[in-house]
């Protein structure tokens, strides 16, 4: 089962050596690491291209959604993982993801099963727990991590549910989508870790778009 580990990057030259040496470490030789650079300014592109990964460069910033959807119809493989460069998730729990997949169609690496990761500021992890409540009462289902980038789905699953978002709310709508189309959805426990660089999230900015992907995946295919 051939994997493609898609990786969206925007600046992100201080963690995408180590996220690139992390995945290969569990690899197989079949497997591929695409690395999509968003229209960075810095190295990122540079140090994707020496550590000999994919790189697919878009020459200004078009959002993290782009760059995830330019980076899937690029892949060569249908089993596809997501997993962002700022060292926030362990690559170490790729085969544990992909593993899940046997009974389920789209798997997410939750922070949030284990109770509330320290490596995250108090206030976004209250967001979060808030936000997994309400969107859990909308779409029915429990969830504990609507917004991680560490997930692993078929490509068939990304190709029937199409996705509006441009930016950093594609997650919660790929995750209503997904839910809303009754396809089989899982969680599987990780262990946060400490961002290196800086974080483009805008707090209120992006809560705004989260609530509005979700209604946006629920009632508006």
């Amino acid at each position: 089962m051939a994997i493609s580990v898609v990786i969206p990057a925007l600046n992100e030259e201080e963690g995408i050596e180590e996220v690139i040496r992390r995945c290969q470490a569990v690899l197989s030789k079949d497997d591929e690491i695409i690395v999509d650079d968003d229209g960075s300014v810095d190295k990122t592109s540079f140090i994707a291209k020496k550590m000999g990964v994919r790189v697919i460069r878009h020459k200004v910033n078009r959002g993290k959604a782009l760059a995830l959807k330019t980076g899937f119809d690029a892949a060569k493989n249908d089993i596809l993982v997501t997993i962002d460069a700022d060292c926030t998730y362990p690559p170490e729990d790729i085969p544990r993801i992909v593993d899940a997949l046997d009974g389920a169609d789209l798997v997410v690496g939750s922070r949030f099963m284990n109770g509330i990761p320290k490596s995250l500021p108090l206030y976004r992890a209250v967001a979060n727990i808030v936000g997994a409540g309400i969107t859990s009462i909308i779409l029915g289902k429990r969830l504990t991590d609507v917004t991680t980038g560490f997930r692993a789905f078929r490509r068939e699953v990304i190709e029937n549910c199409p996705i509006r978002a441009v930016g950093l709310d594609f997650e919660a709508e790929f995750t209503a989508r997904v839910i809303t189309k009754g396809y089989r959805y899982a969680e599987v426990p990780i262990v946060a870790e400490e961002r290196r660089g800086q974080s483009s999230l805008s707090f209120f900015k992006h809560m705004y778009l989260f609530f509005v992907a979700v209604i946006r995946g629920r009632f508006f295919g």
